[in-house]
C-alpha cells in the first residue's frame, strides 16, 4: 500500500496485518543483508520471499513481474530469499509495488509464499554477483550460437510418450526431461543403479569434440 494513501482512510485488519509483515521483510533485509529500502518510488525493487533459496525460481517470478511492466532485470542471488527486479520506468515499478505486494505464488513444491516488495535507490548488480570460481573452474561465455542452440533445444523430443522414463511428470511450472541418470526433486539425488535406456543426443558428441578441440588449441597458446 502505498504510504501516501494511508493517513486518508482508516486500515482495515487485513491492511493492518500486512503493513506489519511489509515493515518486518524491510527491517530483516536491514538487518541481515544490509539492504537499505526507500520509502519513494525508484525503478528498483527488492522482493522479500521472491528468491531462490526459498524456493521461487526465475521461470516463476518473471512472468508474475512482467504483468506490472518491462522488467529490466532481474537479479536473483544463489540461496538468498530475495531478488532485485530493475523496471524500465519508474511508473512501472510503482505499479509493481501496488500490485504485487501481498500477492500469494506457488513454488515448485506447491508451497504458497506471499511476496512483499520495497523500493530501494539502487540495487548493488556487480557486489551480488556470486562469489569467485573455484579453482580450475573457467566460465566461457557464449560458446553456443543461436544457431546451435536451436538446434540443442530441437535435438528434444517432447512428443514421445509421456511414460517415457526419460520425461520427468511431476514438476507443475516445466518441463523436464532427464539424460543419463533420473533426478529424484524429494531426495535432490539420483539412484547411479538405475541409468536410463537413452543417452544424450547424438548432436552433443559433435559440441563436445569442438569444445575439446578448443581446450587443447588454448591449452597449447598457454604452453607456448
Amino acid at each position: 500500500m502505498d504510504s501516501n494513501h494511508q493517513s486518508n482512510y482508516k486500515l482495515s485488519k487485513t491492511e493492518k496485518k500486512f503493513l506489519r509483515k511489509q515493515i518486518k521483510a524491510r527491517h530483516t533485509l536491514l538487518r541481515h543483508e544490509g539492504i537499505e529500502t526507500v520509502s519513494y518510488a525508484t525503478q528498483s525493487l527488492v522482493v522479500a520471499n521472491g528468491g531462490l533459496g526459498n524456493g521461487v525460481s526465475r521461470n516463476q517470478l518473471l512472468p508474475v513481474l512482467e504483468k506490472c511492466g518491462l522488467v529490466d532485470a532481474l537479479l536473483m542471488p544463489p540461496n538468498k530469499p530475495y531478488s532485485f527486479a530493475r523496471y524500465k520506468t519508474t511508473e512501472e515499478s510503482k505499479r509493481a509495488y501496488v500490485t504485487l505486494n501481498g500477492k500469494e505464488v506457488v513454488d515448485d513444491l506447491g508451497q504458497k509464499i506471499i511476496l512483499y516488495l520495497n523500493f530501494v535507490e539502487k540495487a548493488q548488480w556487480k557486489e551480488l554477483r556470486p562469489q569467485a570460481l573455484p579453482p580450475g573452474l573457467m566460465v566461457v561465455e557464449e560458446i553456443i550460437s543461436s544457431e546451435e542452440e536451436k538446434m540443442l533445444l530441437e535435438s528434444v523430443d517432447w512428443t514421445e510418450d509421456t511414460d517415457n522414463q526419460n520425461s520427468q511428470k511431476s514438476l507443475k511450472h516445466r518441463r523436464v526431461k532427464h539424460f543419463g541418470y533420473e533426478f529424484h526433486y524429494e531426495n535432490n539425488n539420483v539412484d547411479k543403479d538405475k541409468p536410463l535406456p537413452r543417452g544424450l543426443p547424438d548432436i552433443c558428441d559433435s559440441f563436445l569434440e569442438k569444445w575439446l578441440r578448443e581446450a587443447e588449441k588454448n591449452l597449447e597458446v598457454g604452453i607456448h
